[in-house]
């Protein structure tokens, strides 16, 4: 009988249940766990995993975890849903990206190692017992330390399926990022073995608002709509923007004290002032222009800047360009499709 097989001998039609496995020993003996949620439903679907702090420090999604748990009623359910909020238990004890022990990435070593670092071999216990149960993933995550970027889905997926397309447009975020394909993520390694994984950046680590949790309890929400697994309608954009694969940081060019004078989501124009650098030492201030015309994407909240730090993202979009980044979402079962105002607004300043 295979590990993962044990969640579902637990199984009772129609209840939610709470549990952990003991994967591993601190240097003390105390027992690493990890604990997770299973939801099984009263009716036939498939099975979702919803995971969240592979990167120890990103807890916005352990909060859309704990509501979606609380949310969902296993006899409206079709299917099961099995949700760790905390694959990273060292990682979040330090209130880090990593363990600082071991000091590597686990989004980077999946399918994880059992005779490897702690870290590693976390990663395969998450693997080999959750991953290897899904039909689908939604993995959550946030922007690395100290940055914010605007809420995105990541692609890095190597030629897309239809359903996997479909499964990206249903969560109703409006931005889409597609990158190159990185061996040891977690998307990238369950699309191996044949799982779909859609992994959703919201907000910041170390930070958690109320609108960055609602992008995420909606996006899970939306998912189940379109696969049938609860009734609803998803509301899904009538386009997606994808963005480059590139990421140009605008990066401070001396040392003090960023001051923004931007948000997330606006347009800047080439030449308009994104921000000051402020010399705590004569607090003359030091003008920041955008190098170029586009949408900020990202922005740092760690005012203490020196020469070389990043401090802002700004993508390369004008009227034209924009078009061709467009994408018009498909018809999906259980949805309908809402204008993205997002775009809308957008398209007028760049008109």
């Amino acid at each position: 009988m295979s590990k993962g097989s044990k969640l579902k001998d637990k199984a009772k039609r129609g209840k939610k249940v709470s549990g952990h496995l003991t994967i591993a020993e601190s240097a003390d003996r105390q027992e690493i766990r990890l604990n997770y949620f299973a939801v099984w439903g009263t009716k036939e679907g498939p099975t979702l995993l919803i995971n969240a702090a592979v990167h120890g420090n990103e807890v916005v999604g352990v909060e859309v975890l704990r509501e979606m748990v609380d949310y969902i009623d296993p006899k409206k359910l079709s299917g099961n849903v099995l949700a760790v909020p905390i694959v990273n238990p060292m990682a979040f004890n330090s209130g880090l990206r990593w363990d600082p022990y071991d000091n590597v990435d686990m989004n980077r070593v999946f399918p994880g190692n059992p005779d490897g670092t702690m870290t590693e071999r976390i990663a395969h216990s998450f693997f080999d017992i959750f991953v290897k149960e899904a039909n689908y993933i939604i993995d959550l995550h946030s922007a690395e330390f100290p940055d914010e970027l605007i809420p995105h889905i990541r692609v890095r997926v190597e030629n897309p399926s239809r359903e996997y397309l479909d499964l990206v447009v249903s969560t109703g975020i409006n931005a889409v990022w597609n990158g190159p394909t990185l061996k040891g993520m977690l998307q990238t390694e369950a699309f191996r073995i044949g799982v779909p994984c859609t992994t959703i950046e919201i907000g910041a680590a170390g930070k958690i608002t109320r609108n960055n949790v609602d992008v995420g309890t909606t996006a899970v929400k939306n998912v189940m709509y379109v696969l049938g697994m609860l009734e609803g309608t998803a509301e899904i954009p009538s386009h997606q923007i994808v963005l480059a694969s590139n990421r140009p940081w605008v990066r401070s060019p001396i040392g003090g004290i960023f001051k923004p004078a931007i948000n997330l989501g606006q347009f800047v124009k080439r030449g308009e002032n994104i921000g000051d650098i402020i010399d705590p030492t004569s607090f003359e201030n030091h003008d920041l222009t955008s190098p170029l015309s586009g949408v900020v994407t990202g922005l740092t909240n760690q005012p203490i800047v020196r020469s070389g730090t990043r401090v802002t993202m700004v993508i390369d979009f004008d009227r034209d360009d924009m078009k061709k980044h467009l994408v018009e979402s498909p018809a999906l079962p259980n949805s309908k499709s809402k204008e993205n105002e997002y775009l809308i607004a957008l398209m007028k300043e760049l008109n």
